[in-house]
């Protein structure tokens, strides 16, 4: 394994989570996806936090990961 494929492990693990979750709210209730939303973001970054070796560290890979999200919507807005 490389860091490429833990990336690509990591990120379609989240995409089943995410496609899990549509199925659960499937057009109804979906006023409360963000809540949902918010409990699986809490849950990842509660295992980062975790599983860091510092408080800062996990505090700069969550910075990472936001810049690069950020990177990803701006791309899909082209």
């Amino acid at each position: 394994m490389d860091t490429q494929k833990a990336f690509g492990h990591g990120r379609d693990i989240a995409l089943d989570a995410i496609e899990d979750m549509g199925k659960v709210f499937d057009g109804k209730h979906e006023r409360f996806v963000p809540q949902a939303m918010t409990g699986l973001l809490v849950t990842v970054m509660s295992c980062v936090y975790a599983h860091a070796p510092t408080s800062e560290a996990a505090d700069e890979l969550i910075a990472q990961a936001r810049a690069w999200a950020e990177q990803e919507v701006e791309k899909g807005e082209d």
